[in-house]
């Protein structure tokens, strides 16, 4: 039961704890910040600077963490190599943006929102660090679940996401059910049916729980469950969206518009409209997007952080400038957009090379379903995941670090179940 790995020095300086704890918390607020301004309950221009600035002395803090820390103890080379590959085409990215940019909107999004959305995954260092991931897990436990409560009036009267947006990370959180004392399930179980239950039409919130309990329910299958399904999964879950993509450009099999066609799957929300949970809104962006890409020739290297593509479905709505929007509410599309073709490969054979060495080389259940968790957020890019830098990303990267440590992954369940109990 070895946890030796981690940088003791750095977390034995609680001032550096405090700085990271600091990440977590500005998050919580930018975020809220985020979605309460997208229905105008708030002046946008002084919620913008506010964000801004929070945001920035959070990168500042992953950046110093970053340079404290040890990047290739403890971790396999394979992964470091296409960690420091995703960051390095990120950085480029950004660099490449400096020199196309053209005008305002074009370097307000590159520096408000692509810059830290580049700079993210230095959050692989607080997972990395296992005793720095167990606070900010005691500390989403003890403080963001309970008194997130709070959001539920300030949701009913801005926007009917905000509380849910804001308990995202209940999805992961899921996970780790069957290693915590009873308490913190209840507290578990009753956010996550709170969240689905204020926005009932938010898809990828019903999504995202619905595949942490089926991951979920592995551990309680795993006397039944055979190694080999797990790789199965794991290899449906990367190789699924790619085939469907490849059909929709070259076959013309548009898995969207087959589904939308599907009736029995209709609600009515909270102002009494009838929607399908099925209904087609993202075969459009994929057109859009790839019609910029088509168009412009960038497919290689993609259109830089500063990146735009023509739209003609938005037209000063949705984010857009006039008939120029620079960020649809698909993740990959998003990736490939700014970062291209490389950009999309680096990306997901980075995501690929974690999970499976987290299904394949670890001795806790935990680390194995974790693995799934991250095969998972690869296919949900297809369908949402917003790329920007927020609670979603956060806890992804974070995840990441852990699942990519070897003493997190040599554990058993049996001392996973002790370190979280302590909480």
């Amino acid at each position: 039961m070895l946890l030796v790995s981690y940088d003791q020095e750095l977390f034995r300086k609680m001032k550096y704890w405090r700085l990271i704890l600091f990440t977590l918390i500005a998050l919580i607020i930018t975020d809220s910040f985020r979605y309460i301004s997208w229905v105008g309950a708030l002046n946008i221009s002084n919620s913008t600077y506010i964000t801004t600035f929070l945001n920035y002395l959070s990168l500042c803090v992953m950046i110093f963490i970053a340079y404290k820390s040890s990047w290739d103890k403890d971790v396999s080379e394979s992964i470091i190599n296409f960690y420091r590959f995703w960051l390095f085409w990120n950085i480029f990215g950004f660099i490449y943006g400096l020199f196309v940019a053209k005008d305002y909107f074009d370097w307000k999004f590159l520096f408000l929102s692509s810059f830290s959305f580049s700079l993210i995954p230095l959050a692989f260092f607080f997972g990395k660090n296992i005793p720095i991931a167990l606070n900010i897990f005691r500390f989403v436990l003890k403080y963001l679940f309970p008194f997130g409560f709070l959001l539920i009036p300030l949701t009913f009267i801005t926007n009917e996401e905000l509380y849910s947006r804001i308990m995202i990370p209940v999805s992961l959180f899921i996970l780790f059910i069957p290693y915590l004392k009873t308490k913190w399930k209840i507290l578990i179980v009753l956010v996550m049916l709170i969240s689905i239950l204020m926005v009932i039409d938010f898809r990828t919130n019903i999504i995202k729980i619905g595949v942490s309990l089926g991951l979920l329910s592995l551990y309680y299958f795993k006397d039944f469950i055979r190694q080999y399904w797990l790789r199965a999964i794991h290899i449906l879950m990367f190789i699924t969206p790619l085939t469907l993509f490849t059909l929709g450009i070259w076959g013309n099999y548009d898995i969207f518009a087959n589904l939308a066609e599907k009736e029995n799957y209709t609600i009515t929300d909270d102002k009494g409209t009838d929607e399908n949970l099925f209904s087609d809104t993202r075969s459009f962006l994929y057109s859009e997007v790839l019609s910029t890409l088509k168009g412009n020739g960038n497919w290689l290297i993609g259109e830089s952080s500063a990146g735009s593509y023509h739209t003609d479905w938005f037209y000063d709505e949705g984010g857009a400038i006039n008939d120029k929007r620079y960020e649809s509410e698909v993740g990959i599309l998003n990736i490939l957009l700014r970062n291209g073709i490389v950009g999309v490969i680096i990306y997901s054979l980075l995501l690929f090379t974690v999970s499976y060495i987290a299904i394949n080389r670890s001795n806790n259940q935990l680390a194995k379903i974790l693995g799934l968790y991250i095969a998972f957020h690869w296919a949900l890019s297809f369908i949402e995941e917003y790329t920007q830098y927020d609670l979603n990303f956060y806890f992804l990267w974070l995840v990441i670090g852990l699942v990519s440590t070897s003493s997190f992954r040599s554990i058993n369940d049996r001392a996973i179940s002790y370190f979280l109990r302590r909480i």
